[in-house]
């Protein structure tokens, strides 16, 4: 184990590939030599950048068009065209969509014909949820069944919360449920619930089967894993547009796209459990006489049941938080209405249904984790069926009771709501008069922090950013990438990031990066010091690991709902939106990288004579500065999430703004290829910094930890 117990700069180190020192403080000498190396660095990174920018700003419109802008795929060549890239991809998917093959079909009808038996899983459980289910209605003995009762679906909720998880998680269970009805939000829910209960089981099932492919293949796994990378960095209105040309607006789209972009965490995890199944239980299995099938299903499956189960949680979220989303393509439910209701400043009806869709998530995030913590459970063989499975007769007894209740009573069926009988409540006037007094009693501050933040922060980096000469840029991160890993990783970064000019979409691009870099420059300065403080102790750790589970269960929808009751609209709004969402890995990747500092480090810092403030700044940090930069790398992946998400509301430019006039025209080659060049940006940023925490960590030696 190399020591760290000394004063020169880690950043100085990660720029090298020098040797590690040995422990205790660096001379004099080699601390000089260490500086000097640093600078050299710096100035071999930033050198370049500088001069071009600088030329840029000096010679104005005498510096090469060609340099700064390659071309602007919104004025060239024409309005109706969208850069060469862009239509060359509309002209293949127009191609491919109307071209009759072998004379039969289309692709459109072939795409739909794919996807079209989702429907029948849609219709079924929305028919159990909301308006009932018609079995054998075209033969005499049609049998007309009722939808669930909403009592049962409360008792259900409640049964299955007190069996994985106690008496807390049966209150949230069965208290969600009945919010929803209480609050007459149950049709436009039962919608949303439907969805997810569809879309989940089979976005689960499709990642299984591709992660456990491609544990078994490394061809399989190279052709895979960039999928994967390129779709979860995309944002999700970019695939929208696809969707809704080949398949339908509707919930059969939204159903598709959402499966589309829930399967990736699923497969990545499936392949991560399945490889992680440690050799020692391999081996056992193996000398059991196991084949295949039994290795996978009896050996294998159980011990890499935690990951997976990780990867089911992962898969619920996103499925709920993609629903909400696709209301952009006519998906129904929660989504629409709060959409709808924020884009008219409805904030209380607004807010409403914002809780709904938290209580929504916090349930299936809590019971899916739940689930993931149980152990199986062995039974007595011997007993009677109700003692082996109390939970399950329990269920059963409740949802006779309930549907009895229901065949008798109405108000046991569907909860009253019209008015004849109403008993739903509504709290959006409540919140309209908070709203309205917030919006008087804070003017003043709100306005005056808005106008500092625009004038003094916001627009003096967008004009930065929207001034970077593309060739600046693109020979910063070839250089950067360079001293970081070598050619390899220079020639990858660079691509990536000369794809954005070559595409058309500069402008936009860096419209968008700067507010993504200003949310990432506030969570550091934020995140980073409240996880040191928080890792201090191991109840704040708890305390704020509950915070921030809760922050990262939220849709990223909700946090629209705030900011604009406090700011309207504009570039102050959609940064304090995208803080909201995007902080969270900050907080967590400080504090576990401070968390797992090798304590004889800290031994021999104590044994050093080292303060606490020395052993933080010279022995902490940089330890845990490695998985403090992954967690600025996902805060800047949040954040370019949430600034295509943030354009929903209106009053930014950029990427974002171009994808919904793509949704909007139904470009589908200039929707991917704005979604491509978001992408870029967040692939850039990924491999750059994750080279630089793997190469950091081996220099310090730890690579293990």
């Amino acid at each position: 184990m190399t020591s760290t117990v000394s004063t020169t700069d880690s950043m100085a180190d990660s720029m090298t590939h020098s040797t590690a020192r040995p422990e205790g403080a660096a001379p004099v000498g080699v601390a000089r030599s260490t500086r000097s190396r640093f600078f050299l660095n710096l100035a071999f990174v930033i050198g370049p950048f500088a001069v071009l920018y600088g030329l840029a700003r000096i010679l104005g419109d005498r510096f090469p068009a060609w340099a700064r802008i390659l071309h602007d795929a919104r004025t060239d060549p024409g309005e109706d065209s969208a850069g060469p890239i862009a239509d060359t991809l509309e002209r293949v998917i127009t191609w491919f969509r109307n071209t009759e093959f072998l004379g039969l079909i289309t692709g459109r009808d072939l795409i739909r014909a794919l996807v079209g038996w989702i429907e029948i899983p849609l219709d079924f459980t929305k028919g159990l949820l909301i308006d009932g289910n018609s079995l054998f209605e075209d033969t005499p003995f049609g049998i007309e069944v009722p939808p669930i009762p909403w009592i049962m679906l409360v008792g259900i909720a409640a049964v299955i919360g007190s069996w994985i998880g106690g008496w807390r998680l049966a209150l949230l269970g069965g208290g969600t449920i009945a919010y929803l009805a209480v609050f007459d939000l149950w049709e436009d829910s039962m919608v949303t619930l439907s969805t997810v209960l569809v879309t989940a089981p089979l976005s689960i099932l499709i990642g299984w089967a591709l992660g456990l492919r491609a544990a078994r293949s490394r061809r399989f796994e190279s052709v895979l894993m960039p999928f994967l990378s390129v779709t979860q960095s995309m944002p999700p209105f970019a695939l929208f547009i696809p969707i809704v040309v080949f398949v339908s607006i509707g919930q059969v789209g939204g159903a598709v796209a959402t499966i589309l972009l829930a399967v990736p965490p699923m497969a990545r995890l499936a392949m991560l459990g399945i490889r992680g199944v440690p050799s020692e239980i391999l081996d056992a299995g193996h000398m059991s006489g196991a084949n295949k099938r039994q290795m996978l299903w009896k050996v294998e499956m159980p011990a890499a049941r935690p990951t997976l189960m990780v990867g089911v949680n992962q898969v619920i979220m996103q499925c709920l938080g993609m629903v909400v989303l696709a209301s952009l393509v006519g998906m129904p439910g929660l989504g629409q209405q709060l959409l709808n209701r924020l884009q008219s400043l409805r904030i209380g009806e607004a807010l409403e249904m914002g809780m709904a869709i938290v209580l929504m998530a916090i349930m299936l995030d809590r019971l899916s984790q739940a689930a993931a913590r149980r152990r199986p459970e062995h039974q007595d063989e011997d007993a009677s069926f109700l003692a082996r499975h109390p939970n399950l007769a329990i269920l059963g007894v409740v949802s006779l009771l309930a549907v009895g209740l229901a065949a008798v009573f109405e108000w046991a069926l569907i909860y009253p709501s019209d008015e004849g009988r109403n008993w739903t409540i509504s709290t959006a006037p409540f919140w309209e008069s908070i709203v309205d007094y917030v919006q008087v009693a804070w003017r003043g501050p709100a306005q005056a922090f808005k106008d500092f933040a625009l004038l003094k922060f916001l627009l003096p980096m967008r004009d930065f950013f929207v001034g970077i000469p593309w060739v600046a840029l693109v020979a910063m991160v070839v250089a950067l990438g360079w001293k970081i890993n070598g050619a390899r990783l220079a020639l990858i970064a660079g691509a990536f990031a000369a794809f954005i000019p070559l595409a058309g979409f500069w402008v936009p691009a860096m419209e968008s990066l700067y507010l993504a870099v200003a949310a990432v420059i506030v969570s550091v300065v934020i995140g980073v010091p409240a996880g040191i403080l928080a890792s201090r102790r191991d109840w704040s750790y708890n305390a704020m690991q509950a915070v921030l589970d809760t922050f990262q269960t939220l849709p990223s929808f909700i946090y629209l709902i705030p900011v604009v009751m406090l700011f309207q609209v504009g570039a102050v709004a959609a940064l304090t939106a995208i803080l909201f969402y995007a902080f969270v890995p900050a907080v967590r990747y400080t504090m576990l990288g401070m968390r797992n500092v090798p304590a004889d480090v800290l031994e021999a810092a104590d044994t050093s004579g080292c303060t606490g403030l020395q052993r933080l700044i010279k022995v902490k940090l940089p330890l845990a500065l490695p998985e403090i930069m992954l967690g600025v790398n996902q805060v800047l992946m949040f954040a370019l999430l949430m600034v295509m998400i943030a354009a929903l509301i209106g009053g930014i430019d950029g990427l974002g703004d171009e994808v919904l006039i793509a949704l909007r025209d139904q470009q589908a080659g200039k929707g991917l290829v704005v979604g491509l060049c978001l992408a870029a940006l967040g692939l850039t940023a990924d491999q750059l910094i994750t080279s630089w925490s793997t190469e950091r960590k081996r220099q310090l030696g730890l690579a293990g930890v």
